[in-house]
Order: structure tokens, then C-alpha cells, then sequence
């Protein structure tokens, strides 16, 4: 690197950071990264070569010919026409088998994976049944499906039929269209069609679904028996009929994946039988034919089996049987007993480390080319990135002991060698996990891909146990299972497992924006600068407020009105789901529905309600300056503070200055950080907990950024804490906004740890000095760094290291740095992938450099 760290004096001692790569020294700092992808065989980098991206940039796809396919749009629909009369669980189970038998199943050059979700690996489903708005949409695209006429009119038949006009109705219009303005709220999950999910691999890989189909079908005789019984008892009696219909569903849906599986080793044997030239080559597609038609009919035996069941698991429940993001699962824990036998053992599937880290890579471009069909909206909020994406590792097991395995650290080799942004990654740091898996972690961040990101081991535990108690069935989690989580999608923790996982989004997921409702609590409920509506209720006016405490009122009247509006629409999407758009597939692998004989969306045994504020930490500044220059300092009053919003600050150059200068977030200040921590406690998580969702259970927030910090922003006016109307927001739950961290990284962890209560989760983001992490201090600075974010008792943190020399030499010369990736909230994405909007979000956070105070407080041993 040509920018070296200055050395620093520290304890008696000048400390230099020399690269730990002497070879670095040569490489010019806006390069860097273009030296860094090392995939760990010729295969791997020529999948790389070919990978068929699915990101998008300012809600285009940037791979020409990516689009909607219609073949599973066309096969429901066939099938749902030919099913009236049967219950709707039923219905849904052939739709799923429809898709599965006579859908188009493909196997790509060179791949070991095998499966895709659409007719051809360019294209992704699309989801009528969801919300109409969404198809339609992709109806007046560029990337709709075809025939458009025919995929029109099979949106038109499936509108009235939708989750999105099932659950309309119940609304009022009003608060329908203050939904979907998208500025003081996220629209609701029926109308844009986003959702996620937590499938219990577990179940699939330990026991195959010939099982299942065996534990279903015994199931129905036993209910069938207890329903011949005399004499006969109706008020017990007929909870048999939803029961069974649900459980011939799960059988209905487990036998047509076991046919899809056997279709893609039927094509493997053609292929290798009568195609391929290449002995090796010939071998392998044996090898996958037969991997395929004894799995996930039959539980794993060994790694290979599980990497291809778990992905067979994933299209169905996140591609096929319905859409949903994420990618959640503890994959060293799912993969270890496989990696004993196959790696360790050699007893089946015999294999070497090294071909297990190319196992990984494999699968990490799988992801890469998933594609989904997400609204304009949803791609707009994930620049630069395909989906969400987010593999758990490390933490604990279920006695305590430590977590990390060799599979662990396969799963980070393989990550930083074949550098892509999916799947990303978040690491449970917990002081019993081994130095050894700790490096891994580091090289990572250090190489900047901007993953994995760190949760709070402990504090995830114990918010499974916390939960457990609200139970509607009495079945929560076990203070063992309480182990056994990791994240539904960017930040909250839920549990994973072979049961009590999360099913749908509707239990929590969905965004509120503090900074609009601040904006909007200013002006009666009214919003002047973006939709010109009233968006909430009658609060008063900023002039008429003579206190602080009146401003404060009137704002948390505001959020509790628009986080009681958006957890209803969950609510109510949650119920229609468990009514219409039921998941046979997910119910039968998930042991407490087979039990039960209950559907997926409709069971939850262990709540984790949750909502996502974005932009919070600007309507925090903001409170904090009205509070200091208006009410305690009295150097401005109420109305030139509205005079000078509705010019944005035009005019009233000075006094902007002042609001900006004022005290900020993220300082270790004692008069912003004990405002800010009240309104967190009081208002953001306080309100929010006063909430009871359809599992019973509070709904705490989840404060992440994703890419709407940059969409609400545009539509946010200026806001007293001096930001101009259109800025950016700021880009996590809990970071300081853009260069307002002027007191280095430990006093933004200690501004951090004083918010405690009501809170689930929070995003921190973190920049750190590339060469002071890339010399031969990096790791030793990092794990002090992080034991003391530890001993904090602070839920996250992520970590950008990329110089910005490198990120505006991508912005002159962008395809000369395709593989400069960058954090930008919950995902990484490709730098060249974002508009320069968000570009310029990521350069201006503060790049933080430690200094001599900053060891100190770390307590850092230094040679």
C-alpha cells in the first residue's frame, strides 16, 4: 500500500504498522482489492467467470437479458383452475407439485450444485399470487416475462385471488395510501410481495422426506381413528379436518420434491450418457445423478449430499414455493457432522479441506446467480446486491462450548477467496470462540468484503429466552435450544433449527422512519415536502410547542400511530397467509407443524416480533438540536427554525451551521448521547413494545439501513439537525451520521453502550484505516477492539476497510474494479453496482484512525 500509517507513540514505545504483506507495500492504495480474489481452483474461477449476476443498481438489473420467466406463473395458475373445490391447503400443495413435475429443470457447465428455481438461469419467478402491483410492474418493464399478453391475463385472473386484495379491504383507505407512500412507513408486505423465511434444513438433511412423508401418513391414520371413535365429540372432533387436510398437503408436497430431485439425476445421467466428451467430467455428472436420486428422499450421509439438499431445501422454500429472501441457517453447525464423515472420517463422500472450501465457493455463486423478483422498490433499497442473502457461523452450542469448527473456517476461506457479496455472512463473537476461526474472521473484514458482520453471541441467547416466555402454545425455547439461533435476514436474531423457526415476515421485518415522522410531528401531521398529504394524526404545530416535553409528546403520539398502522397490516397479512397462501413444503419439514398437524404461517411457538426504524439516528440529532439552541440555549425560536426548513436553510446559511455544529451522536457527549438514549428507550423501542403481534409477544426494533437510509432520504426535507431536504439519511440502526464521529472509534462505541433497553437490535457501521488493519498490528487491534465492544454489552458491529483512493478510482474506472466490495447497511454490494448516491454514502463515513487514547482504552498489548 503507498499510504502507510503514521506511527504512534504508546506506552514508552513507537508502534509502526508495516503491511503484514510486505508484497503490499508496492500495490498503489486505489487498487488493492483487484489483487485480492484467489479462487481455490480453476473450476471455481471459471464459475466466477460465468456467473449470471441478478444485482441491480438504482433498480435495474445490471446484466443485459436478465428478466421474468413465466413457467411458474403458467403452471400455478393451470393447476389453481383445475383444484376449485378442494381445501385451499390442498390447492396450494399441487400448485407446488405442478412446478415440480413439469417444470423445466436445468444443470449448468461445471457445476457440482445442481437446480434453478426458473426455465433458464437468466431468468426468475414472478409470484401473482402475492400482489398484483408487483407483477404488474415487471409487466411494464423491460424484463417482463413472455408472452406478455399471456403472463398479463394471468395476473388479471389471480388479482382477486391475491394476498394483496385479500388483505386490503381491511383498511381504510386513507391509512392505505399513507402506507403506500412509503416516506413515514415501509408499504405493507401484501402489496410489495417482500418476504422471508427460516426453513428447518435440519430436518431434511437428518431425516429425508421419505420420513416425513411416512410421519404424515401416520399421522392421518391416527386421526382418522380418533375420529371414528364413539361416541362421537364434535367440539374435539372436527379439529381433525383442517389436520388432515394439512398433513395430505405435506405428503402431496414432499413426494413431488422427491420427484424434482430425481428429474435433476435423470438429466445428469442423459448429460453424462449421451453429451459429455470429458471423462472427469462424465464421472462427476454420475456422481450428481446419484447423489440426486437418493437425496432428500433419504437423510445425508455425507458432505456432498448436504451441500445439494441444503440448496434443493432453499429453492423450494425461498424460490419456488413462494419468494423470500434470506438465507438463514447456522451453516457450520448444519454442515459438521457431514464434514466429520466426509472430511475428518473419510468414511463417505471422502474429500480434503481444500475441497471443502470449493464447495463453498461453488455455492456462494449459486446464490450470486439466484434471482428473484422483487418490485422496482425492493431493488431500489438493496444497491448493488442481488437479495439479503445472510448465513450465520460461529457463537456457541447448545451446552455453551464453542461453536466454531473447521467447517467454520472452510465457510470464511472459501468466502475471502472467491470474493463475492452473497451470500453475506454474520459471525456469534463470543470470548469462548477459538483465535484460529478469529483470524478468518478478520482476513475477511480486512480484506474488505464488508462481512461477516458481529452479533453479540450472548445477548442473541438471551433474547431467545426472553421471547420463549410470550409462547402462545407454551412451546418456546429451551434455554439449550436458546443457542440454537442465528439471523432471519440482516440483523435479528430467530431461531434455527428442526422447529419454532420463523416462517414468514410477517412476524417481523417491515421499516419506519423516525427522521419523516419528526418532519411531519413539526407540522401537525402533514408533509410538505414530499407528498403533500397528512400522513398522521392532528399533533399540533412546532411554533405552539412552548417545551421540549410538548415536542417529545407530540412526536411519540406520531410513531405510536404508525407502528400500530404497520404491525396491523402484518397482522393481517399474516392471518390471509395462513388462510390462502399456506407453505405445505415448509409445514412438513418443520416438526412442531407435523406434529400439531398445523400449517407454517399459521403456527408460531416461539415469537420474535420486530420492526425496523431507518433513519433514526437523524431524527435523534435533530431532537438534540431543537432541544440545546431552541429550549435550553434559546438562540433560535421555534418559528425561524420552520422558516429556515421550508427554504432548506436557504437564507439562513448561519444558523444551519449551528444546528449542524451542533452537539451529535456518536462523541462519548454527554448532552447528546442522554437524549438520544431516553429516545431510543422511551420512544423507538418504548412505543414499539406497548405492541402485541399475531404471536403474542412485543415487537421491539431492529434499527438496520439496508439502502432505504438513501430512498427515504430523498424524500425526507431538511431536518434540524442541519441536513439539507434530499441528503442521505443516516445508513444504519445506530451509527453516528456521515463524518459527525470526530472523537474516534472507542467513543463511538462508548456513546453506543449506553442504549440498553427495548432493544433487539441495532446496526453499527464502522470504517476502519485500511493500512493500520492490514499491517502486521491489524488482528491484534481488531480482537481488542472487538473484547471491548464485547465487554460493552453492544448487539453488532460491521466494518468497511476500503481506502477512499480505491472507491473514487471505481467511480473514474469502474470495470478495471468489478471486485471492490463494499458494506453498505445489512448486505455488502459491489462499489461499481451502487449509484454514485450511495457511493458518495459510503466515502463520507468517518474513516476511523486509532490513536494512542484508543489503545489505551482497549487495554492494547503492543510490540
Amino acid at each position: 500500500m503507498t499510504t502507510l500509517a503514521q506511527p504512534i507513540e504508546y506506552r514508552g514505545k513507537v508502534i509502526n504498522f508495516t503491511p503484514a504483506n510486505p508484497k503490499e507495500a508496492d500495490i498503489p492504495d486505489e487498487e488493492l482489492h483487484e489483487h485480492l480474489f484467489a479462487p481455490s481452483t480453476d473450476r471455481t474461477r471459471r464459475l466466477k467467470g460465468r456467473c449470471r449476476w441478478k444485482h441491480a443498481s438504482a433498480g435495474e438489473f445490471v446484466e443485459k437479458g436478465t428478466r421474468a420467466g413465466i413457467e411458474r406463473m403458467r403452471l400455478i395458475t393451470e393447476s389453481h383452475k383445475e383444484s376449485r373445490g378442494k381445501p385451499e391447503v390442498i390447492r396450494r400443495a399441487l400448485q407446488l407439485a405442478a412446478v415440480l413435475t413439469k417444470g423445466t429443470v436445468v444443470v449448468q457447465q461445471d457445476e457440482f450444485i445442481i437446480g434453478y428455481h426458473a426455465e433458464d438461469p437468466n431468468m426468475f419467478p414472478l409470484y401473482p399470487e402475492l400482489s398484483y402491483m408487483n407483477v404488474k410492474d415487471y409487466l411494464q418493464s423491460d424484463y417482463s416475462p413472455q408472452p406478455a399478453a399471456e403472463a398479463e391475463e394471468i395476473n388479471n385472473y389471480w388479482k382477486p385471488y391475491s394476498l394483496q386484495s385479500k388483505c386490503e379491504k381491511y383498511f381504510d383507505p386513507i391509512d392505505l395510501t399513507r402506507m403506500y407512500q412509503v416516506s413515514t412507513m415501509e408499504a405493507p408486505s401484501f402489496a410489495h410481495g417482500y418476504n422471508s423465511i427460516v426453513p428447518p434444513y435440519e430436518t431434511v438433511l437428518e431425516d429425508g422426506l421419505l420420513k416425513r412423508i411416512d410421519l404424515a401418513e401416520g399421522h392421518i391414520r391416527d386421526a382418522k381413528a380418533e375420529m371414528s371413535k364413539q361416541p362421537w365429540d364434535g367440539t374435539k372432533g372436527l379439529d381433525w379436518i383442517s389436520k388432515i387436510d394439512n398433513w395430505e398437503a405435506m405428503v402431496i408436497a414432499d413426494k413431488a420434491v422427491i420427484i424434482w430431485a430425481k428429474r435433476h439425476a435423470r438429466l445428469c445421467k442423459i448429460v453424462a450418457e449421451n453429451f459429455e466428451t470429458d471423462p472427469a467430467r462424465k464421472e462427476e455428472l454420475f456422481e450428481m445423478a446419484e447423489i440426486s436420486r437418493r437425496v432428500p428422499a433419504e437423510p445425508c450421509k455425507g458432505l456432498k449430499d448436504a451441500f445439494q439438499v441444503k440448496w434443493y431445501t432453499y429453492l423450494i422454500c425461498h424460490g419456488i414455493e413462494r419468494y423470500a429472501s434470506g438465507y438463514a441457517h447456522k451453516e457450520d453447525k448444519v454442515l459438521w457432522p457431514y464434514y466429520q464423515t466426509s472430511v475428518i472420517n473419510k468414511s463417505f463422500q471422502p474429500m480434503t479441506y481444500a475441497d471443502a472450501v470449493e464447495m463453498v465457493e461453488m455455492e456462494r455463486l449459486k446464490i450470486s446467480e439466484h434471482g428473484a423478483g422483487k418490485s422496482r422498490g425492493y431493488r431500489e433499497i438493496f444497491p448493488g446486491s442481488n437479495d439479503l442473502f445472510i448465513l450465520t457461523i460461529g457463537g456457541t452450542n447448545r451446552d455453551g462450548s464453542d461453536g466454531c469448527n473447521d467447517m467454520t473456517d472452510a465457510i470464511l476461506e472459501g468466502a475471502r477467496n472467491i470474493r463475492t457479496t452473497e451470500p453475506s455472512m454474520v459471525f456469534r463473537y463470543s470470548k469462548k470462540n477459538r483465535v484460529k476461526t478469529l483470524y478468518h474472521v478478520f482476513e475477511c473484514i480486512r480484506d474488505g468484503l464488508g462481512y461477516p458482520s458481529i452479533k453479540h453471541d450472548e445477548i442473541g441467547t438471551e433474547q431467545m429466552k426472553y421471547y420463549a416466555q410470550f409462547s402462545l402454545n407454551g412451546n418456546g425455547a429451551t434455554d439449550e435450544e436458546a443457542h440454537d439461533w442465528g439471523l432471519v435476514l440482516c440483523m435479528s436474531p430467530g431461531l434455527v433449527g428442526r422447529r419454532k423457526t420463523m416462517k414468514t415476515r410477517s412476524e417481523g421485518g417491515g421499516s419506519i422512519f423516525p427522521s419523516k415522522i419528526l418532519e411531519i410531528t413539526l407540522t401537525n401531521g402533514y408533509d410538505w415536502s414530499y407528498s403533500d398529504m397528512q400522513l398522521g394524526p392532528e399533533t399540533g404545530y412546532a411554533e405552539d410547542f412552548e417545551t421540549f416535553e410538548q415536542l417529545w409528546d407530540a412526536f411519540k403520539k406520531q410513531y405510536a400511530y404508525t407502528i400500530s398502522l404497520v404491525i396491523r397490516a402484518k397482522d393481517v397479512s399474516r392471518y390471509m397467509e395462513g388462510h390462502y397462501l399456506q407453505l405445505p413444503f415448509v409445514s412438513s419439514i418443520d416438526d412442531g407443524c407435523m406434529e400439531l398437524g398445523r400449517e407454517a404461517c399459521s403456527l408460531s411457538e416461539q415469537p420474535n416480533g420486530w420492526h425496523n426504524p431507518i433513519t433514526t439516528v437523524v431524527g435523534g440529532n435533530s431532537l438534540v438540536a431543537i432541544k440545546k439552541l431552541i429550549y435550553d440555549d434559546k438562540k433560535y425560536t421555534m418559528k425561524q427554525l420552520m422558516e429556515a426548513l421550508k427554504v432548506n436553510w436557504e437564507g439562513f446559511e448561519q444558523m444551519q451551521k449551528d444546528f449542524k455544529n451542533a452537539p451529535k451522536w456518536g462523541n462519548d457527549d454527554e448532552y447528546a448521547d442522554a437524549v438520544i438514549k431516553r429516545y431510543y428507550e422511551e420512544i423507538i423501542g418504548g412505543e414499539m413494545k406497548k405492541v402485541t403481534n399475531y404471536s403474542g409477544g412485543p415487537v421491539m426494533p431492529v434499527g438496520q439501513g439496508v439502502g432505504l437510509y438513501m430512498e427515504v432520504g430523498s424524500r425526507t426535507g431538511p431536518t434540524p439537525d442541519g441536513r439539507y431536504g434530499g441528503e442521505a439519511a443516516d445508513d444504519g440502526g445506530i451509527s453516528p451520521y456521515f463524518g459527525t464521529d470526530k472523537k474516534g472509534p472507542t467513543a463511538v462505541l462508548k456513546s453506543v453502550s449506553k442504549v440498553q433497553e427495548n432493544q433487539k437490535a441495532n446496526l453499527l457501521n464502522q470504517r476502519l484505516s485500511v493500512p493500520m488493519m492490514r499491517s502486521k498490528h491489524g488482528f491484534d487491534i481488531w480482537h481488542s477492539y472487538m473484547d471491548t465492544w464485547h465487554d460493552l454489552h453492544i448487539d453488532h458491529v460491521q466494518f468497511n476497510v476500503v481506502s477512499t483512493a480505491e472507491m473514487k478510482a471505481a467511480q473514474k474506472d469502474p470495470e478495471k474494479h468489478q471486485d471492490l466490495i463494499v458494506r453498505v447497511a445489512g448486505f455488502s454490494a459491489r462499489f461499481v453496482d451502487l449509484p454514485t448516491y450511495g457511493q458518495n454514502t459510503i466515502i463520507a463515513r468517518t474513516e476511523q484512525q486509532f490513536g494512542a487514547e484508543d489503545f489505551e482504552f482497549l487495554n492494547l498489548e503492543l510490540n
